[in-house]
C-alpha cells in the first residue's frame, strides 16, 4: 500500500489519495498527470480506448488491491471522474 493511502490527515488522506489515483491513472495510460482531470474521458484522451480500460482496471486493481464487477469497469469508461469516484468506493468500502 502506497504512504499516500496511510495519510494520518483526513483533509491530507484526501487530498493526497486523489493525487495517488490520478497519477495512476496517466501512469496506466501513458499520458501527463496534467492531461487528467474530472472532465477528462475516452472522448478527450486519445489512449483511453476499450483496450486500455481493460489496463486501467486491471492496474488499479492489483495497484490497490481492490475488485472491480465487469458492470462497474464498464460504468468507470465514462469519465475520469466516474471512474475516480468508483475507486475511492472501493478504498473506502474495504474492510
Amino acid at each position: 500500500m502506497t504512504a499516500a493511502l496511510r495519510s494520518e490527515s483526513p483533509d491530507e488522506g484526501t487530498v493526497a489519495l486523489d493525487e495517488t489515483i490520478r497519477s495512476l491513472f496517466a501512469t496506466l495510460l501513458q499520458v501527463a498527470p496534467e492531461q487528467v482531470d474530472e472532465r477528462s474521458s475516452p472522448d478527450t484522451l486519445e489512449r483511453w480506448d476499450s483496450m486500455q480500460h481493460l489496463i486501467l482496471v486491471s492496474g488499479f486493481e492489483e495497484e490497490l488491491g481492490i475488485d472491480v464487477d465487469p458492470e462497474e469497469a464498464v460504468d468507470m469508461y465514462e469519465s475520469y471522474a466516474v471512474f475516480q469516484r468508483m475507486v475511492l468506493k472501493k478504498l473506502h468500502s474495504r474492510p
